[in-house]
């Protein structure tokens, strides 16, 4: 099983240390990067702060503040070097018009976003189950 790069795109902070709680709990192998805002997001994809390697997963929360989900996933699906990034979205946010445009930008899914902490570790250790069937292309 092979360790994946993940980014996680949330302006709260507290989702940002449940989630890396659950990663603890869950003794989940993947290494998890955060980013509070699109701009932040952006530089580690493309920017100064770019990750190496690019992530192969991308978590994000399409309706926070400080974060424009749709126009970031629109620069990863035009972007040569980042549209196969696969894309999950995760949002507490009940937005028909921010659903409809991210499964349209090819996302892998979209999810409502556990509320409460404890329920974190069982959204991502399903997560993570597929994470782990799942087949990427090998790194060049």
């Amino acid at each position: 099983m092979r360790n994946y790069n993940i980014l996680l795109v949330d302006s709260c902070k507290t989702d940002i240390e449940y989630t890396k709680n659950a990663f603890s709990v869950l003794d989940i192998k993947h290494t998890l990067y955060t980013a509070e805002t699109e701009i932040q997001a952006w530089a580690m994809l493309q920017g100064n702060n770019k990750l190496t390697p690019l992530p192969e997963i991308l978590i994000i929360d399409i309706n926070e503040e400080g974060i424009n989900g749709i126009d970031l996933l629109r620069k990863i699906r035009i972007h040569p070097d980042l549209k196969s990034i696969l894309v999950f979205v995760i949002t507490a946010a009940d937005n028909e018009e921010n659903r409809i445009a991210a499964i349209n930008l090819n996302i892998a899914g979209y999810f409502r976003k556990p509320i409460e902490k404890k329920n974190f570790p069982d959204f991502f250790s399903i997560l993570n189950d597929y994470w782990n069937l799942v087949e990427f292309p090998s790194k060049k």
